[in-house]
């Protein structure tokens, strides 16, 4: 990789509400939905789900012409930012008419897991639950005003913390699609976005619509 100081990300997600990523799991009488937790029980956002929102906050961004200015060979402007989000991004594996290779293209940018950093864990250590916390909701019957029978849920949710990750930007630049040439220029012009972008990014996880998930983003470009 060479060097350049605009291709590689340090990210922080800042929860200013509870927050919640599922198992997909229950846990008896506890909850009727677990939060995700790592191998030493502690919370974070996978990978795959920043690379998702990121992706769609690009998609917003180039909607309103964002990337526009780097449509330098002069192409429609909408297969410019298709082709553009899917060199970034890779495929979603949804579309048709590509090949299994371009469906299964992870694109140029890799996200890690955002997680606690090791020293905030070794001080936490054992009190884990701490950070965790449950919700009840249940369903209303708007015939009566009162809540229907047997609709009581119960999740577990995160409380709000500040959890670190890495963005990185690998070559070579060429889109999957259409065999588009991104420069290393270009790139590193539309990687000084990441942070305007990041402020999209409002909320993330589950039950989005009901407060959980707000965030705000810091980014801050590394040296290689």
């Amino acid at each position: 990789m060479t060097a350049s100081p605009l291709r590689k990300f340090s990210l922080t997600v800042n929860f200013l509400s509870y927050w919640f990523i599922s198992t997909g799991l229950e846990k008896g009488a506890y909850t009727d939905q677990l939060m995700l937790r790592d191998a030493d029980g502690f919370p974070f956002i996978p990978g795959k789900t920043l690379k998702g929102v990121f992706r769609e906050a690009f998609r917003v961004a180039g909607n309103s012409g964002w990337f526009d200015r780097f449509n330098s060979q002069g192409t429609d402007n909408d297969a410019f930012r298709h082709s553009l989000i899917q060199t970034i991004f890779g495929h979603d594996g949804t579309k048709e008419g590509f090949s299994q290779d371009e469906l299964h293209s992870e694109g140029i940018i890799h996200f890690t897991n955002a997680a606690l950093p090791k020293a905030v864990k070794d001080k936490i250590g054992g009190n884990r639950e701490h950070l965790f916390t449950t919700v009840q909701s249940t369903a209303i019957d708007f015939d009566t005003g009162t809540a229907q029978n047997k609709s009581l849920r119960t999740m577990e949710v995160a409380v709000p913390m500040h959890l670190k990750g890495e963005i990185t930007l690998d070559p070579p630049f060429s889109g999957a699609a259409d065999g588009e040439k991104l420069s290393i220029e270009t790139m590193t012009e539309i990687a000084g976005l990441f942070d305007p972008v990041s402020a999209l990014i409002t909320e993330i996880g589950g039950k989005r619509r009901r407060g959980f998930g707000r965030c705000i983003w810091e980014m801050e470009a590394e040296n290689d």
